[in-house]
C-alpha cells in the first residue's frame, strides 16, 4: 500500500479530504495527519510515508520554503500539492521542486476527483519504478527489448510471453524487456506472430553491470537512430552491443544535408549521390525535421521530377524507417535524370537553369524579366533560352505562365478564395487577362472550373 501523509491547518478541511477519497480504491492508506508543518516533519522524521498531500498556506514553515525542506530531508517522498485557488506562480514554484501533481480543494469534492487520483497513482509508480531501475544493474551479458507500436498490441504481448512462460517486465509502456536467459529464436518467433512492420525486437550485448536507467537512456536516443538506419523490410530482429550503441557516430546536420541534396552533382553523379545518401541516412534528424527538410529537396526538384508537391505529406506520411525513404529519393532521383535524358548541357548550365526554375517558381506572384534570369545565371540572353528550352521543353514566357496556371488550378481546387485574390497569387494584376489565359490552355474559364472539379471530385481531376 502506498502511505499517505495529509497536511492542512484547517481540521474540517483535512478530515474532508480523508473522508471523501476512497484512498484503498487507489492503492493507498492514511497514515497520519496533521495542522502544522513542525508537526509533519516530526512524523517523516519518524515513520514510514510514500506519499504527502500538503496544503501551501499555513502558520509558520509554509509555502516553497516548506517544501523545499521536505525535499531536502526526504528526496524520495512524492508530494501533492493541496491549493485553495489555482495559485499559478506558486504552484509552477513547485513543479519546479519536482512534486507529483496540485489540486485545488474545491476539486476534491467534484465528481472528476478519481481521474486526478488514478493519475497520481500512475504517475507515482512510473517515478518509484524508475527510482529502482537507477538502483538496478542488469545481472545478465545479454537482454532483450521488444517494441511494440500501441497498447493493444502490448497486451496481447504480454499475454502471450505468460503463456510461453518467459519472464519479462515493462521498460516503458510500449516496451518489454527481457532477461538475457531466454532464446532469442524463441523470442523471435513470437515477435514475428506480431505486426513486424512497426515493432522491433533487439537484442543489446555486453550489458552485464549496466544501470537499467543507463540502458534505457541509451536505446532511447542511439538505439533508435541505429534501429531507423538498418531496418530492413520485412525484418524486425536486430542485435547490437551495448558499446556499439555507446560509440559517438558523426551525422550530417540540418544544413548540410540541405546543401548536399539541392545539388545538381547530387542528382546527375553516381558517386556524389552514394556518398551524399550515406550522409543523409545518418544524419542527426528528428523525424520532423526529416520531414521539414525532405520536402525542401522535393519542392527544389519538383521543377525537374514532375512530381505534384501537394501529395508529399500523402507520400511521405506513414514512413517509418530510412529503406522507405532510401526508395523515395531513388524514385526521384529517376524522375530527375529521365527529365534531362538526352540533353548535351553541362553540369554548370544545368545547375544554372534549374536555378532559374526555382527563382520562377518562388516569384511567380510578381512580373519576372529575362534580364533577371540571366543575372541570376550568368548566362547570354541566347544560350540560356536555347539551354533552358531544351530542359524543360519551353520557352521562358511559356514555362512561366503554364506554372502560373498550374498553380492557379490547385488554389481553385483547394481554396474557396475568389477569382481576384488567386489572379494576385500568381502573378496576374488583370483578372480579365487571367481569365482569358486561363480559358485559352485549360478550355473553361475559372468559375467553371472549380464548379466541375466541386462535381467530379478534384482529385479525379489531378
Amino acid at each position: 500500500m502506498i502511505r499517505v501523509y495529509v497536511l492542512d491547518d484547517e481540521k474540517l478541511v483535512r478530515r474532508g479530504i480523508i473522508g471523501l477519497i476512497d484512498w484503498e480504491r487507489y492503492g493507498m492508506e492514511v497514515v497520519g495527519d496533521s495542522g502544522s508543518s513542525e508537526e509533519a516533519l516530526c512524523f517523516l522524521q519518524k515513520n514510514g510515508v510514500d506519499l504527502l498531500f500538503s496544503d501551501l498556506e499555513m502558520p509558520g514553515l509554509s509555502g516553497i520554503p516548506f517544501l523545499e525542506e521536505v525535499r531536502r530531508q526526504f528526496p524520495r517522498l512524492h508530494i501533492v500539492v493541496l491549493t485553495m485557488h489555482q495559485e499559478f506562480e506558486l504552484i509552477q514554484q513547485a513543479l519546479r521542486l519536482g512534486i507529483l501533481d496540485y489540486i485545488t480543494k474545491a476539486q476534491i469534492e467534484e465528481e472528476n476527483v478519481d481521474a486526478f487520483m488514478q493519475g497520481v497513482r500512475k504517475r507515482f509508480q512510473e517515478v518509484e519504478k524508475a527510482h529502482q531501475r537507477q538502483e538496478r544493474k542488469v545481472e545478465t551479458d545479454r537482454v532483450y527489448v521488444w517494441e511494440l507500436p500501441d497498447c493493444g498490441q502490448v497486451q496481447a504481448g504480454a499475454r502471450r510471453l505468460k503463456e510461453k512462460g518467459i519472464t519479462f517486465e515493462l521498460l516503458n509502456e510500449a516496451s518489454f524487456l527481457l532477461p538475457g536467459v531466454n532464446g532469442f529464436e524463441a523470442l523471435r518467433e513470437t515477435a514475428g506472430q506480431f505486426d513486424t512492420e512497426r515493432s522491433a525486437l533487439l537484442e543489446i550485448r555486453q550489458v552485464l553491470g549496466v544501470p537499467y536507467n543507463r540502458l534505457e537512456n541509451v536505446l532511447q536516443s542511439a538505439g533508435r537512430r541505429r534501429l531507423f538506419e538498418d531496418r530492413r523490410p520485412g525484418d524486425c530482429c536486430y542485435t547490437y552491443s551495448y558499446q556499439e550503441l555507446l560509440e559517438e557516430r558523426e551525422g550530417a546536420t540540418r544544413e548540410e544535408v540541405l546543401r548536399l541534396s539541392l545539388q545538381m552533382a547530387f542528382m546527375v553523379n553516381d558517386e556524389s549521390y552514394k556518398g551524399g545518401m550515406e550522409r543523409i541516412r545518418t544524419a542527426m534528424l528528428s523525424a520532423e525535421e526529416r520531414i521539414a527538410v525532405f520536402y525542401h529537396f522535393n519542392l527544389h526538384w519538383s521543377g525537374f521530377s514532375g512530381k505534384d508537391i501537394s501529395r508529399y505529406f500523402e507520400e511521405t506520411g506513414n514512413f517509418l524507417w530510412w529503406y522507405q525513404w532510401r526508395e523515395w529519393f531513388d524514385h526521384t532521383r529517376s524522375l530527375v535524370l529521365r527529365s534531362i535524358e538526352g540533353t548535351d548541357a553541362e553540369l554548370a548550365t544545368m545547375e544554372g537553369i534549374h536555378r532559374a526554375m526555382n527563382y520562377i517558381r518562388e516569384n511567380m506572384d510578381r512580373d519576372i524579366t529575362l534580364e533577371e534570369l540571366l543575372k541570376l545565371t550568368g548566362m547570354s540572353k541566347s544560350h540560356f533560352s536555347r539551354k533552358f528550352k531544351e530542359l524543360t521543353g519551353k520557352t521562358f514566357v511559356t514555362y512561366l505562365n503554364d506554372m502560373r496556371i498550374e498553380y492557379a488550378q490547385k488554389y481553385l481546387m483547394e481554396t474557396s478564395q475568389p477569382i481576384h485574390w488567386i489572379a494576385r497569387q500568381v502573378g496576374y494584376t488583370d483578372e480579365r487577362y487571367f481569365r482569358r489565359i486561363f480559358r485559352e490552355r485549360i478550355g473553361e474559364n475559372p468559375k467553371q472550373f472549380r464548379e466541375n472539379c466541386k462535381k467530379s471530385g478534384w482529385r479525379e481531376r489531378k
